[in-house]
Formats: structure tokens, C-alpha cells, sequence
């Protein structure tokens, strides 16, 4: 299960680029590897639109509140939120996030970090936080903010496919051996 922002919200733009354009091209490359290994996954978008569907009074609230909707109507074993960083000065790197009061929110994330540090490079640690998105859903999820559109050279490199999808597969890979530390303790 994957979500992000997208309508009136385009999320940060930077040199021309949104990031809810960027987050939607990533989530569906996630959505085609996650498919190839025999996952079933939801998104909560489609195409530029939030979830309210509206072309007025945009309301991050209501988009936020039905997100949780849709993705708590799912059951799904895990969902991402997908997103891109920005920021004034020149940093760089993937960073994934978890409810600060979930220990297997953390180990999710922390799994999902270690297999995009591979592709991104990150220096960056995991951290906990109090996202509406994470603390409302009643399923286990994560945000991936999966590099920094203020920076130029990550920008290019999040613009391309064949860069989606080394972190389509990155991710992939960390939710897979996440299942499989999971299992292996049972």
C-alpha cells in the first residue's frame, strides 16, 4: 500500500519539478516491482488529484483524514508514504520515518533504510515522529522521504526512471526481508 500527496497540494517544487509528480512516477514503479514479486498493493492515488477531489479549498486535513480512510479500509500488512525532502541548504539523501510509539515501526524502517542506503547513499538516520498518517492508521506504515529535491544533483537523479527504480526495488527489498525477519521469529 503506498500513498501520496497530489491534487492542489503539489508537496515541495523546486527547478520546475513537483514532488507530488515525482512521488506518483516513484509510487507506481514501487507498485510494478512489489506486483513482479507477487504483493498486492493499493494506492491512494492514481493520477493528480487528492483524496478530497477537489479543485477548491484545498484542505490538508480532509485529504490526511480520508488517506487514513482508504488505507485503514485496505488491511494492509504494511503501507508507505512516499514523499520527497526539501530544505535551504544543500542536503541530501533518503530518510525513513516511524511512529514514535511503534517498535515495529522502527524495525520496518530501519530495514527499509538499510536497503536504500545501497542506492541513495544516505548519511541519514532513521527517525520517529507523530505524522498524522502514522499515528492514525490502525495498520503498520512507514514515510520514506526518498531524497531532496533542493538538490540539484539528487533532483536529476529523482527524475529518472531507471533511478525510480533502483528505489522501487530498494524499497521492495527492505519490505521483503522485513517479512522475512518476521517469520523467522515465529
Amino acid at each position: 500500500m503506498t500513498q501520496a500527496i497530489g491534487g492542489l497540494d503539489n508537496g515541495a517544487s523546486v527547478g520546475g519539478v513537483n514532488e507530488d509528480d515525482l512521488n506518483l512516477e516513484i509510487s507506481f514503479a514501487l507498485k510494478t516491482e512489489l506486483e513482479s514479486r507477487g504483493a498486492t498493493v493499493y494506492l491512494t492515488r492514481t493520477d493528480d488529484q487528492d483524496m478530497t477531489k477537489r479543485t477548491y479549498n484545498y484542505s490538508k486535513q480532509d485529504d490526511m483524514y480520508l488517506r487514513r480512510l482508504a488505507i485503514d479500509a485496505y488491511h494492509p500488512d504494511v503501507f508507505l508514504s512516499i514523499h520527497l525532502n526539501s530544505a535551504t541548504n544543500n542536503s541530501w539523501g533518503s530518510q525513513v520515518f516511524y511512529y514514535q510509539n511503534s517498535s515495529e515501526g522502527q524495525k520496518l524502517a530501519s530495514i527499509i533504510h538499510e536497503s536504500m542506503k545501497e542506492v541513495t547513499g544516505t548519511t541519514k538516520n532513521i527517525s520517529s515522529c507523530s505524522f498524522y498518517i502514522l499515528k492514525n492508521t490502525a495498520s503498520l506504515g512507514v514515510l520514506v522521504e526518498c531524497g531532496f529535491l533542493s538538490n540539484s544533483n539528487e533532483r536529476g537523479q529523482l527524475k529518472s526512471s531507471k533511478y525510480q527504480k533502483k528505489l522501487a526495488i530498494a524499497m521492495s527489498d527492505g519490505i521483503e526481508n522485513y517479512f522475512n525477519a518476521l517469520a523467522s521469529t515465529l
